[in-house]
């Protein structure tokens, strides 16, 4: 073996950089639900906007028939 074993223990610097990584992990999951949420938030605006032109678009059309609707 060329290399001397590791101590069983962390250095206090490692374990302070340990520290900050999870610190920082645990800010950035929270940042990542957020984004997801917003993300999903939009998809389905963007899916009700869709629906929405398209309805409009065949009313247009004269596709939609509102036969007896109109009362």
């Amino acid at each position: 073996m060329t290399a001397p074993t590791p101590p069983p223990y962390l250095s206090p610097t490692a374990g302070f950089v340990n520290a900050m990584a999870r610190c920082a992990i645990r800010g950035l999951n929270a940042r990542v639900r957020e984004l997801e949420t917003a993300r999903t938030e939009a998809l389905e605006f963007q899916r009700a906007l869709r629906t929405t032109r398209n309805f409009n678009d065949s009313r247009a059309a004269g596709y939609i028939d509102r036969t007896g609707l109109d009362d």
